[in-house]
């Protein structure tokens, strides 16, 4: 399939949407038949539907695509699976956590497994795509890779795998961005052919996907230094920290970027969400969990290697971070790898 075969394909009506436009469509998908309630203030209930990967992926897709259907309204849910929305034509209106998201041509939206929303009725040249994204995938391969790039790398991903108090949710204004576009639609592409290496071809192509809008998100920060002195200013601390991490105090840290340290640990705490102490033990934990992934070393030369002095320190905060064991986690990503 080529860039024109694509648009075209895009656009088609589907079965649904024939329904939809002919009044004959009701909400009974068996989508909706599976929900559950999440307390929304005191005394108030939402009901939200459960989204889940077995329903839009087979058995052996890590990524996979769905058009939104148009002319019908999506109703409250969550997914167990991760989100990338992109308006490939028209306009995309998404209520996430009751606000009011309107996204244009070329933007791009990425919603975590916690995240309840719902979409508005999308009309005729409203061309709305998502690629779904197993979480499996982000620890094994994608995250992987992605942490590999350092601490900012880790900002960004952050926000779309970690469970959070207020469920996340990222947007991107990308329209304009003829890179961005393109990226998506050879992506797309090689989603609906049957070439040699498809599925490696598609994770490579959400690589370099993530790194250009990490590239984009700094980049617009610089473009507004005035009102984005915080946000620039963290991308350097993180820089410092990712290289120093071994041997960073607090103090040295301050010092290098003329900061009171009460200030840059308010700095960090607001901007990230996550302390000081915290960005440091998340470098060395994201150091032994590739260390656990690619290599057969020891969880004992693991802790070395990465800068722990308590075994049972380590074990604590890695557990506090994973909900397992180094051992257990090790055990699950290969069991995962040998599925594939």
């Amino acid at each position: 399939m080529d860039r024109t075969e694509l648009d075209a394909f895009l656009r088609k009506h589907t079965e649904k949407e024939r329904m939809a436009l002919e009044g004959k469509y009701n909400d009974e998908d068996v989508v909706y038949k599976k929900y559950e309630e999440y307390a929304e203030g005191e005394g108030t209930f939402l009901k939200a539907y459960l989204f889940e990967d077995k329903y839009f992926l087979s058995s052996y897709e890590n990524i996979g695509t769905n058009k939104q259907d148009r002319f019908m309204e999506v109703y409250p849910h969550k997914h167990n699976y991760i989100e990338l929305n992109y308006v490939w034509s028209g306009k995309c209106t998404q209520i996430i956590n009751g606000k009011n998201i309107v996204c244009q041509q070329g933007d791009i939206c990425i919603l975590d497994t916690k995240t309840i929303h719902s979409v508005e009725k999308a009309e005729e040249n409203d061309i709305i795509v998502n690629i779904l994204m197993r979480k499996e995938f982000f620890a094994s391969t994608f995250f992987n890779r992605m942490t590999k790039q350092g601490l900012l790398a880790e900002f960004l991903m952050d926000a779309v795998m970690k469970v959070h108090d207020v469920k996340q949710y990222l947007l991107f204004k990308t329209h304009g961005n003829l890179k961005i576009h393109r990226l998506m639609e050879d992506l797309l592409c090689e989603y609906y052919s049957d070439a040699l290496g498809k599925r490696e071809v598609m994770e490579s192509y959400m690589i370099i996907l993530f790194t250009e809008l990490l590239r984009t998100y700094r980049g617009n920060a610089s473009k507004h230094t005035k009102h984005n002195e915080a946000t620039i200013k963290i991308f350097d601390i993180l820089e410092y920290i990712e290289k120093n991490y071994e041997y960073c105090p607090l103090h040295s840290v301050a010092q290098h970027f003329s900061l009171n340290e009460k200030y840059l640990t308010m700095l960090l705490k607001k901007r990230t969400g996550k302390s000081f102490i915290a960005h440091l033990q998340e470098q060395k934990l994201n150091k032994a969990k590739m260390l656990l992934i690619n290599t057969e070393l020891s969880i004992t030369e693991i802790i070395t290697l990465c800068g722990y002095s308590n075994t049972h320190f380590f074990y604590k905060k890695f557990y506090e971070s994973e909900e397992r064991t180094p051992a257990e986690y090790r055990t699950d990503i290969k069991k995962f790898k040998s599925l594939r």
